[in-house]
């Protein structure tokens, strides 16, 4: 019997996890969930899955989930680091804590989750990595220095890791979501905005997916959604 593909998930407790981990099933993927906060919940939430609690910003904590879950898995084919945060402030009034945060949820998680799965894809001679980026990362935005800040530096990250890693077949995926994203949290946060010209996270799950699950001789390095606003 053939063996089913593993993809990690971070923020597995989050909107856009939620459907990304449906895709990923529809698609024939194991995810393997890891977020903050008791394993039970998610458990409770996907019931029969591979989960495993961990603080994504904890380099030790982080390298435990990770390689729990690849042993339960008998190994990881892809990661895909929905993890991050938000937030909006002038930027004079930006602190250093502020700056810490966005680079803590958005960066760290990534470079963190990846780092600890790394070696075992390495070994097998194959991998993908996604990241999410956004928009502000390539074009800035007013209010979110910081977090356009360590948005940019996923990029980056993952731009290099292809320069390193393509030719040893662990490739990446950097994905912009080009607009907000239709969440629950983003509707009470922003309960006057018209959520039909926000980019649905269904939609966004199936780029997400797509990039992932390519054929032979064809891979993505740049994915781009936007919202259809009519």
């Amino acid at each position: 019997m053939a063996r089913t593909p593993t993809a990690l998930v971070t923020g597995a407790g989050g909107a856009l996890a939620a459907a990304v981990i449906a895709r990923l099933e529809d698609a024939h993927w194991r995810p393997a969930l890891v977020d903050l906060g008791p394993s039970e919940r998610l458990l409770e939430r996907y019931p029969g899955r591979l989960v495993a609690s961990a603080d994504l910003t904890d380099e030790a904590a982080t390298r435990g989930a990770v390689e729990h879950l690849e042993r339960e898995a008998d190994g990881l084919d892809a990661v895909v680091n929905l993890a991050g945060g938000f937030a909006m402030q002038p930027a004079g009034e930006v602190r250093l804590n502020d700056l810490q945060r966005q680079l803590a949820l958005n960066l760290v998680t990534t470079v963190l989750a990846t780092t600890a799965a790394l070696p075992g894809m390495l070994a097998r001679g194959r991998g993908v990595v996604i990241g999410i980026a956004a928009g502000q990362a390539v074009d800035g935005g007013a209010r979110v220095a910081p977090y356009a800040a360590a948005k940019a530096g996923v990029v980056a990250y993952l731009r290099s890791l292809d320069k390193e890693l393509a030719e040893q077949g662990v490739r990446t995926l950097v994905v912009y979501p080009m607009g907000t994203l239709d969440t629950p949290g983003n509707r009470d946060a922003m309960p006057d905005a018209d959520p039909a010209a926000w980019i649905d996270t269904a939609a966004l799950a199936d780029a997400i997916v797509h990039g992932l699950t390519l054929g032979p001789r064809a891979r993505m390095k740049r994915l781009e959604v936007w919202p259809d606003a009519r």
